[in-house]
């Protein structure tokens, strides 16, 4: 049985933004004081709670969500490529902190069963990891922003449970799926399956190609190499392999 909301969260015209930030803070807390995850219990994250309300918040802003599409991405070959053509540290730690932070939200509060999501799961952990040395990076020490996002790493279980607790609770986001949206979500997940196999053949060969660039010299790994990249040209007919190939040469 859930807590009962003590602050309306739903934002009204001419309102503060604090009202709204408020009530998902209350909504977290009595999230946890019902999970039995109380604030601070076996780890200080105070920190934490207002990381996680400001995130829900700034998910209700369109500006916000217009700038971050333009970075967040399902597959890591795309991260990768985007954090490796951007010399700003400032630009890398955004692009694995919206990637994070988007995962976080995707799975706490849109896929039920979240813990059958581990490949995705991963990837939130690994992004924060990411975005948490960027901040030290940045700033030349350990931040309070990067602590936050290293315990988000490693106490993600924790966190993605008190969001899926909080959306049934209290967002009830199953109930306000509306026929359209439905259908322009089939729509999408239509397209996505037609680009499933090739994102995954980039992953792979990327790994492959990570591996090689790490030292790995086996003859069965160069053999993989040229066969994916192969099977990437009947894939994309756009794929350029000559560029690879030549980096797989010379080192």
């Amino acid at each position: 049985m859930s807590f009962r909301l003590d602050t309306p969260y739903y934002q009204i015209p001419g309102s503060q933004p604090e009202a709204t930030f408020g009530a998902i803070m209350e909504m977290l807390l009595k999230t946890r004081l019902k999970l039995h995850l109380e604030t601070n219990r076996e780890l200080y994250d105070e920190d934490v709670n207002t990381y996680l309300a400001g995130l829900l918040v700034s998910y209700i802003d369109p500006k916000y969500l217009k700038a971050i599409s333009e970075v967040l991405s399902r597959y890591d070959i795309d991260v990768y490529q985007a954090v490796t053509k951007s010399e700003d540290r400032v630009q890398v730690y955004w692009i694995y902190k919206v990637n994070a932070d988007d995962l976080l939200v995707s799975l706490g509060l849109f896929h039920r069963f979240w813990k059958q999501n581990q490949g995705e799961l991963a990837r939130m952990k690994r992004y924060y990891t990411c975005a948490s040395e960027y901040q030290r990076r940045i700033y030349g020490k350990a931040t309070a922003v990067g602590e936050i996002q290293t315990k988000l790493a490693g106490w993600s279980e924790r966190y993605l449970e008190i969001l899926a607790s909080a959306r049934s609770d209290y967002l009830h986001l199953i109930e306000q799926v509306k026929p359209e949206d439905l259908a322009a979500f089939c729509q999408r997940l239509e397209k996505l399956e037609q680009e499933l196999p090739l994102k995954a053949k980039q992953d792979e060969l990327l790994d492959a190609y990570l591996a090689w660039v790490k030292g790995s010299r086996e003859p069965e790994l160069r053999k993989r190499l040229f066969r994916l990249i192969d099977e990437m040209k009947q894939f994309d007919p756009n794929f350029q392999a000559e560029p690879l190939l030549s980096k797989i040469e010379k080192i």
